[in-house]
C-alpha cells in the first residue's frame, strides 16, 4: 500500500490542487491528512471540499482546526484574526468536517498525529529534544508521522540518540529501519518554513518501507494575492514566496 500523508494546508488551494495532482500520479492508495486544514489562506472551505472528495482519505486536529472549534490553543495576535475571520466564512458542511477530527490515528505499529502522540492537544513541537524523546518513550508506535512544524525532516532513534535526516531540495526516498524507531515530519503543504517555497508531503510505501519525500511546485503568487484581497494579514503571503 502506498499512503500520501500531508500536513499543514492551512487554506492554500493552489498548494493543495498542486500536491493531490502530483499524488494521484505517484499512484497512492490512501491519503492521511495531519491537520492545519485551516488558517493563514484564503480558501478554508475550497480546501475542505477538495478534501472530502478523496477516496480512503482520513485528517486529524491540527491546532488551527482546533482554533476554529473554540478550542484553547496559544496563537499570535494575526493568527487568531484569521482565526476569526475563518470562523465568519466556514459553512454548517465544513464545521462538520473539522468537528469529525481525531486527535490520533494508530495502525498497528504506525501512528498519525498533528503535533505529538502523548498529549496532541498541548500541541507541542516535536523538534526539540525533549519532545522527541518524549515522543519515543511514550509512544509504542514502529513508524510516527507528524506535522506542526512545517519543516520536513526524519529521525531515527538509535540507542537513545536521534538523527536527523533532513528533506533535500529535490525528491528523497529514505528507507524506513527495520530494528529502529522512526519520527517523520511530512513538512507543510501550504506554508513551508524550511526555505524551499515549493509545497511539501510524503508517500509511505508499506511493500518497499520507504518513505519518499517530495517538493512540488505551485502558483503561490496567486495564493498569495489571494491572501491579500481577503484583507487577511499581509505576512502570510509573503511567507509563501520564500518558505520562511
Amino acid at each position: 500500500m502506498r499512503i500520501a500523508v500531508f500536513s499543514d494546508i492551512h487554506s492554500n488551494l493552489e498548494a493543495l490542487e498542486a500536491v493531490l495532482d502530483h499524488a494521484f500520479r505517484q499512484i497512492v492508495d490512501r491519503y492521511v491528512c495531519l491537520g492545519d486544514v485551516v488558517g493563514y489562506g484564503a480558501n478554508p472551505n475550497e480546501c475542505i471540499a477538495l478534501l472530502q472528495s478523496l477516496p480512503d482519505f482520513f485528517c486529524l486536529l491540527g491546532n488551527h482546526d482546533a482554533a476554529v472549534l473554540g478550542i484553547p490553543s496559544n496563537m499570535q495576535q494575526d493568527a487568531r484574526r484569521v482565526i476569526a475571520w475563518t470562523r465568519e466564512i466556514l459553512t454548517e458542511k465544513s464545521m462538520v468536517f473539522l468537528r469529525a477530527m481525531e486527535d490520533l490515528i494508530k495502525w498497528g505499529d504506525i501512528s498519525f498525529c498533528h503535533s505529538n502522540p502523548y498529549k496532541p492537544r498541548n500541541w507541542y513541537y516535536v523538534s526539540e529534544k525533549t519532545y522527541i524523546s518524549s515522543s519515543f518513550a511514550r509512544s509504542k508506535a514502529k513508524i510516527l508521522f507528524v506535522g506542526h512544524t512545517h519543516v520536513p525532516i526524519a529521525i531515527t532513534r538509535k540507542n537513545f540518540f536521534c538523527i536527523y535526516i533532513r528533506s533535500p531540495w529535490h525528491s528523497m526516498v529514505v528507507p524506513a529501519a527495520v530494528l529502529n524507531r522512526q519520527i517523520f515530519n511530512t513538512g507543510s503543504v501550504g506554508q513551508p518554513r524550511d526555505g524551499d517555497p515549493r509545497a511539501s508531503y510524503l508517500i509511505y510505501d508499506t511493500q518497499k518501507k520507504g518513505i519518499e519525500f517530495y517538493r512540488v511546485a505551485y502558483d503561490f503568487e496567486r495564493a498569495g494575492e489571494k491572501i491579500l484581497e481577503a484583507g487577511l494579514p499581509a505576512i502570510y503571503a509573503r511567507r509563501l514566496a520564500n518558505g520562511l
